[in-house]
């Protein structure tokens, strides 16, 4: 758990230092990390009017480790083509906001560059339901792209921000055929996890009450 900590914390320095926009945590909702289970992850999705359709999580910590090791925000899109293999459309030194665009002219035609050591079959042995039971991989077959959608309940407003644009943009376009896999990146009940062991974003030091920070 000490590696996933110093990631963790590190990823969460990226977000607030080198971002396309300084987040200020608490006024965007940002909380500590918490357990979350089936029912607290769709009744978040529910409330904010977001979609609980496709719904997973990630399988354990060491799932949790190699998402932070991708340098993968939260909330974030990665495409994957019809052949399962990860789309490298995007500018790392650029925000998760251009994602958005790319949705808007997704069409097989187009040629991007794609990653053939990433492919989705084995990515997706790393997710599992929300009540940790395996996936189906006949879910999964027979569509133009694939659309992982990474999100954390503990990220608060962000979510709502993002999410909401990025399911619109999807149910707009009928054309070309787009699986949805929406992943939380919370901890979750079923993992062996110890709670001393989970992040603090906010401590008594560093927690405010005020509307400065």
């Amino acid at each position: 758990m000490k590696k996933i900590t110093i990631l963790f914390c590190s990823f969460l320095l990226i977000i607030l230092h080198f971002g396309c926009t300084k987040i200020m945590f608490y006024q965007f909702g940002v909380r500590n990390p918490k357990v979350e289970n089936k029912k607290s992850i769709l009744d978040y999705l529910t409330a904010n009017n977001l979609s609980t359709e496709n719904s997973f999580c990630l399988q354990d910590t060491a799932a949790l480790t190699k998402f932070y090791n991708r340098d993968i925000g939260t909330p974030e899109i990665r495409f994957y083509d019809r052949n399962g293999y990860l789309m490298l459309y995007r500018d790392n030194k650029k925000c998760n906001a251009q994602n958005d665009s790319l949705i808007t002219f997704l069409n097989p035609k187009n040629v991007i560059k794609i990653d053939s050591t990433n492919n989705l079959s084995e990515y997706l042995k790393q997710i599992k339901t929300l009540d940790g039971k395996d996936i189906n991989p006949d879910e999964f077959k027979g569509y133009d792209y694939y659309l992982i959608m990474y999100w954390a309940k503990w990220t608060g407003k962000v979510n709502k921000i993002k999410m909401e644009d990025w399911e619109k943009s999807i149910v707009n376009k009928n054309d070309p055929k787009i699986k949805t896999i929406k992943v939380t990146t919370d901890y979750m009940d079923f993992w062996p996890l110890e709670k001393s062991d989970m992040i603090k974003i906010y401590s008594h030091k560093t927690k405010t009450t005020g509307k400065k920070h």
